[in-house]
C-alpha cells in the first residue's frame, strides 16, 4: 500500500480524466441512499449496475449485477431524477440522447473507498439561493450555447435548445478514509480538502437531452420541462445526483495514475477485468420489477401513502422508440369492472389533484 500511495502522490499533480457513457436501465421510485427498503421516493433515472433496488447495496452487490455503460471495470450506480415534458395534464418521459460520467484525477491522493456513497445537489431546492453551492458547479444550458446560462444557473433555458437541453453537476470530492460516510468538497482556491479528509477523483454527471423530440415546435419562455423533484416546469433547482461505488479495486487504483504526459484528452480506465471499452453480454434489467413503479403520478400517490398506490395501477404506454425508455402518462382503457383512473386526460380537477399530491408527497 505504502509503494501505491507513493506512486499516486507523484501522479496526483497530473490531471487526466475519463468519460464514461451509460444507457438507462429504468426509472423507479426509489433511492437506495435517502430512503432504503422504501417505494417513496420520487422518481429517479438509473444507470450503471442494475443491482440496484431500494435496498442499500455494497460494492461487491453492484459487482453482482449487469452493467449498462462500456467499462466492465465499473459496477457502480449512478441516478438522476427523471425529466418530463409537461402538456397541460400529460407527462412524457424526455429521452437520454446521452448520459456521462466523468472522473477527474488532479490533486487525487486516494481511490474512491469500497462501499462509498454520496449525493451532490439538493433535492428540495426551489429557488437559485437554495441550490447555490460554491463548489458543486450545477448548471442547466443548451448545447450549442454552453457559455450562455440564465440569471440563475441552475434553472432551465427560457428559449428553446436548437441542439440538445444539457445539465453538469459536481460530486464531493474529499472523504474520510476512516468514516466514508463523511465527504466533501475541496477549497478550490487551495485545493485542501476539510481537515480529516483526503482528496479522492472528482465525479461529474453530464447528459444530453433530446428535447427537439420532445418539444418540436420550440418554447419561448419556461422551459416545458420537469423534474420529478420540482412542481414547476422549468425549473432545473432541485437537480441532484446520487452515486455508490461498484468500481473494482484494482481499477479504482488505476484511475489515480496520471498518463505521465500531462494529457487531459480522456484515458481508459483499466483493471484485470477490461483494458478497452466493452459492452456487458447480458442486459441490465430492474431486479424488482414487482414493486414500486415507474409512473409519475403513481409515484406521487405512494409517497403521499407510505409507499402504497392510492387507486388501481396506471397504465404507461411508450411514446417514444430508443436505446432509453420513454413513456407518457395517459388513461388507461376502461374495463368492465375495478376502479378506473384516468391520469393523463383533459379535465379542469386534474391539475389541482396533481398539485395535492405533490404537496402531500412532501
Amino acid at each position: 500500500m505504502r509503494v501505491s500511495l507513493t506512486l499516486l502522490a507523484s501522479a496526483s499533480v497530473v490531471s487526466a480524466w475519463t468519460e464514461l457513457l451509460h444507457k438507462t436501465i429504468m426509472h423507479k421510485n426509489i433511492d437506495a441512499i435517502v430512503s432504503p427498503g422504501a417505494y417513496t421516493s420520487h422518481m429517479h433515472t438509473f444507470f450503471g449496475s442494475d443491482a440496484i433496488t431500494n435496498v442499500m447495496p455494497t460494492t461487491e452487490d453492484l459487482q453482482q449485477g449487469c452493467y449498462s455503460g462500456s467499462n466492465p471495470n465499473d459496477f457502480s450506480a449512478y441516478w438522476i431524477p427523471t425529466l418530463y415534458h409537461v402538456d397541460g395534464d400529460k407527462f412524457t418521459e424526455v429521452t437520454l440522447f446521452t448520459f456521462g460520467t466523468y472522473y477527474t484525477t488532479a490533486y487525487a491522493e486516494i481511490p474512491i473507498p469500497k462501499n462509498f456513497s454520496m449525493i451532490s445537489g439538493k433535492a428540495s431546492a426551489k429557488t437559485q439561493a437554495e441550490a447555490d453551492h460554491p463548489e458543486n458547479g450545477l448548471q442547466w444550458y443548451c448545447e450549442e450555447s454552453p457559455g450562455v446560462l440564465e440569471p440563475d444557473a441552475a434553472k432551465m433555458p427560457t428559449k428553446a435548445c436548437q441542439q440538445h437541453l444539457r445539465f453538469s453537476l459536481l460530486f464531493p470530492n474529499c472523504v474520510d478514509p476512516n468514516n466514508i460516510s463523511a465527504y466533501g468538497f475541496s477549497d478550490s482556491a487551495t485545493n485542501n480538502c476539510p481537515e480529516g479528509m483526503k482528496r479522492m477523483p472528482q465525479l461529474r454527471y453530464s447528459a444530453r437531452y433530446d428535447t427537439k423530440k420532445a418539444a418540436p415546435n420550440g418554447w419561448n419562455g419556461p422551459a416545458p420541462f420537469q423534474l420529478s423533484c420540482s412542481d414547476t416546469p422549468g425549473d432545473g433547482y432541485c437537480f441532484h445526483g446520487d452515486f455508490i461505488n461498484g468500481w473494482y479495486e484494482d481499477a479504482a487504483l488505476d484511475m489515480l495514475i496520471g498518463d505521465g504526459n500531462g494529457r487531459d484528452d480522456g484515458r481508459f480506465i483499466s483493471g484485470s477485468h477490461g483494458t478497452s471499452a466493452i459492452a456487458d453480454n447480458c442486459n441490465p434489467t430492474d431486479q424488482d420489477p414487482d414493486n414500486g413503479t415507474s409512473d409519475y403520478l403513481t409515484s406521487l400517490e405512494m409517497k403521499a401513502n407510505g409507499g402504497i398506490a392510492a387507486l388501481d395501477p396506471v397504465v404507461s404506454t411508450p411514446s417514444i422508440t430508443s436505446s432509453t425508455m420513454s413513456t407518457s402518462v395517459t388513461a388507461p382503457l376502461a374495463t368492465e369492472t375495478g376502479q378506473k383512473r384516468r391520469i393523463g386526460q383533459k379535465s379542469k380537477n386534474s391539475a389541482k389533484l396533481r398539485q395535492r399530491l405533490y404537496a402531500d408527497s412532501l
